[in-house]
Order: C-alpha cells, then structure tokens, then sequence
C-alpha cells in the first residue's frame, strides 16, 4: 500500500501515455492518496517529540547500561527479523542504527519499535525516513518491554563503538 505512491514518485510508474488517459497504476496511487489523506493527521495536529504511540511520558532510564537486558534486547532484534532490514554501521533497507540513541529521544525510539504504522502517517521524521528508503518499516508486533530491551541493545552498541 504504501510502496505504489513512492514507485511513482520516483518515477517507476511506467512509459509514456496519450494525454488525457489515466493508467491503472495512477488511479491506484490516486485512490491510495485520498484514502491517505482520511488518515493523515489535520493540519493543527501535533505530534509529541516522543512520536506516535504508546510511550507518551519521559522514560526513566539509567545512564548505565543494563548488560542482561541489552543482550535481551540483541536476541530479539535478531529474532524480530530487524536485521533484514538494518545493520548498526550501513545503511540497507533502512537506517544504520548504532548511534540512533544519541541523537534521538528513548521514547521516540520505542513507539517507532512498537507503532511504526502510525509513525510513518503522522510523525515528521519518520516520515523522512520513508521519503529517504522508500520502504514502510515493517510491525512487528513488539511489546514494551521488547522494545525497552531492543533500546538497551541500541544504547550499548552506541557505547561500544566510541570505547
């Protein structure tokens, strides 16, 4: 659903066309648009720093690390399948991820983990990072606490690299 309308705008969406017809693939893209724009959030909507999601309050986290739930959170970042998509130093699919915890909040971290669904429709950045790998993150139905662990994981391979 959302790879049609990025296919077109980057200009795969097919050859030439007499004036005045519209292909298939544009009237989905074109039905596609307005079903986005019935969800897309209204123009005085505001999303918190913190992103869309369930994680709406300042976390509490330690600046140690919590070495058993980092490789907690290493495990599941491996079973998740998050490395289909991601390594920690280059990009693939998505966004190398080894020093996203220094630059963005633990809370948006974790409702991008946990909501990225709704991340993607509402929240600036997110949305840039659609614009930028053209591929929707995939939900994998991450619970909390998996996210915290996976958050612990990112914040200690960060550490890591700069020792």
């Amino acid at each position: 659903m959302y790879l049609l309308p990025i296919l077109l705008i980057a200009g795969c969406g097919g050859g030439k066309k007499s004036e005045g017809a519209t292909s298939t693939t544009e009237q989905k893209a074109q039905q596609t648009a307005a079903v986005g724009q019935t969800q897309a959030p209204a123009q005085s909507e505001q999303v918190s720093e913190f992103g869309v999601g369930p994680i709406q309050e300042p976390l509490n986290i330690p600046e140690s690390i919590d070495e058993a739930l980092a490789k907690k959170g290493e495990e599941l970042f491996d079973k998740k399948g998050c490395t289909a998509c991601h390594t920690l130093d280059e990009k693939k699919v998505g966004p190398p991820l080894r020093y996203v915890a220094d630059s963005v909040r633990p809370e948006w971290i974790m409702n991008m983990i946990m909501n990225p669904d709704q991340m993607i429709l509402k929240d600036p950045r997110a949305k840039k990072l659609l614009e930028e790998y053209g591929v929707p993150m995939t939900n994998q139905n991450v619970s909390k606490e998996e996210a915290r662990a996976i958050l612990e994981f990112l914040r200690k391979s960060a550490r890591e690299k700069k020792n």
